[in-house]
């Protein structure tokens, strides 16, 4: 049994340390002979590629009051029994989880009979949270993808020249939501140190604009998730040899493109 003291909250892009008692949304799963995603209000929060085991993530900065969280599942071998099960609990700074826990909040389980001749099965659970970022999440304008292709490659010259300031300029919708979302932190601070202390002492990769990629995600499909080919828009190696992607998320709040994920 794996426990895990949430005092610290790790979510794809940094490090947020939660500084007050705040209530999150925490996602685990269980899962054997299983592929397939979970996504929450159509954002993907985590993948499964197989293997019997269990996970958690943080759900908090993808939440808009009322939520859909789905899983799309296939069986990893099609000749053997599959199962799957996820679940949210609702806790507070100091509160214990464990990956093995099915949600104290709600649970969902898929069986092996749940699995249909194709090998797939899915399955839903709709809640309300008090966290809600519908403003940034479901409510942009529409965008047309050229417009989103280009400002990417504007976000990523904003990395390519270490411009710190620059960057927490066009991630201001973001930097708020998740301020409000782990407890009133000051993220703006947080951000600039892990740029200045971590990402721009590391090499980043090359864009390359002719495979520079935007898919529609979201609830409405107006936020758009950018990639670098098979790669997330923003990756870089360290000294030491370990990876970091940086998930970029573009959605057009007030008539400007901004990055709000």
């Amino acid at each position: 049994m794996i426990a895990i003291a949430i005092l610290l909250l790790q979510h794809r892009g940094g490090l947020c340390a939660m500084q007050e008692k705040v209530k999150f949304y925490q996602l685990t799963y269980q899962m054997e002979n299983v592929t397939g995603q979970i996504t929450i209000n159509g954002f993907v929060v985590t993948e499964m590629e197989g293997k019997t085991g269990n996970g958690s993530a943080a759900l908090n900065v993808w939440l808009i009051g009322e939520n859909e969280l789905k899983a799309e599942l296939k069986k990893a071998d099609p000749s053997k029994p599959a199962e799957f099960a996820f679940g949210v609990s609702d806790m507070v700074q100091g509160d214990v989880v464990s990956t093995t826990d099915k949600g104290k909040f709600f649970s969902v389980e898929v069986k092996n009979k749940d699995f249909g001749a194709n090998g797939k099965a899915s399955a839903a659970k709709k809640f309300k949270s008090s966290l809600d970022f519908k403003r940034h999440l479901s409510e942009p304008g529409q965008a047309r993808e050229s417009d989103v292709l280009a400002y990417a490659q504007k976000i990523y010259a904003l990395f390519a020249k270490k411009d710190a300031e620059g960057i927490l300029r066009e991630s201001e919708a973001k930097i708020v939501d998740y301020s409000k979302a782990f407890g009133g932190v000051d993220m703006k601070a947080e951000l600039r140190r892990h740029l200045t202390e971590e990402l721009f002492k590391s090499k980043l990769d090359k864009l390359n604009p002719a495979a520079l990629r935007a898919v529609a995600v979201g609830p409405t499909k107006n936020i758009w998730h950018v990639f670098n080919g098979n790669d997330e828009l923003i990756k870089a190696k360290s000294s030491d040899g370990s990876m970091f992607e940086l998930a970029v998320y573009i959605g057009l709040l007030d008539g400007k493109l901004k990055v709000v994920r």
